[in-house]
């Protein structure tokens, strides 16, 4: 009478089922497969961004504030808004906008439409003209170019006129 093996033909009891001499390479699959499902937790936290980041300059005249991410994924859709508070009149209000803006950025629209709008020196200016006393607040939507990976400059600037009244610096990483 022959024994029938408790293994299918081809396979080893001790290499296949109870893994033996595999100690070590269980925790190393474990290690990665934590790795991997870590990425998207800490993503959910935020960790990436798209929390808003307020940034504002004073002057005598107006002061300007600018509320947006300063890290986000790619693709993502998102918001900017911008808000002045004119102390006096402004004759010709201007936002200059530098060109980390635009760089790799899908615009989807303003809110209010300046009356004019041109380029300058590598900037983008959006006119607004006469503007009186109190606070106007402007929304820009945006959505981050997947292959735009990396930090830009995103420097704006307010005129009246040839007047620059204020202006803040500010960075936005793109993460992958």
């Amino acid at each position: 009478m022959t024994r029938k093996s408790d293994a299918p033909l081809g396979l080893d009891r001790a290499l296949h089922l109870e893994l033996a001499g595999r100690d070590g390479q269980v925790w190393g699959r474990r290690a990665a497969l934590l790795a991997v499902l870590a990425i998207p937790v800490v993503a959910l936290v935020g960790v990436f961004g798209q929390r808003a980041v307020v940034t504002s300059a004073s002057a005598p005249r107006a002061s300007l504030t600018v509320n947006s991410p300063a890290h986000v994924r790619g693709g993502l859709v998102f918001t900017t808004e911008i808000t002045v508070h004119a102390r006096t009149p402004l004759h010709d209000m201007q936002l200059h906008l530098d060109r980390g803006w635009f760089a790799g950025m899908l615009f989807n629209g303003i809110a209010p439409q300046p009356s004019d709008e041109e380029s300058k020196d590598g900037r983008v200016v959006y006119d607004y003209g006469s503007v009186d006393a109190g606070t106007f607040t402007i929304w820009i939507s945006w959505q981050a170019n997947p292959t735009n990976v990396g930090s830009q400059s995103q420097n704006l600037a307010l005129y009246d006129g040839s007047e620059r009244l204020a202006g803040v610096q500010r960075d936005m990483t793109v993460f992958p």
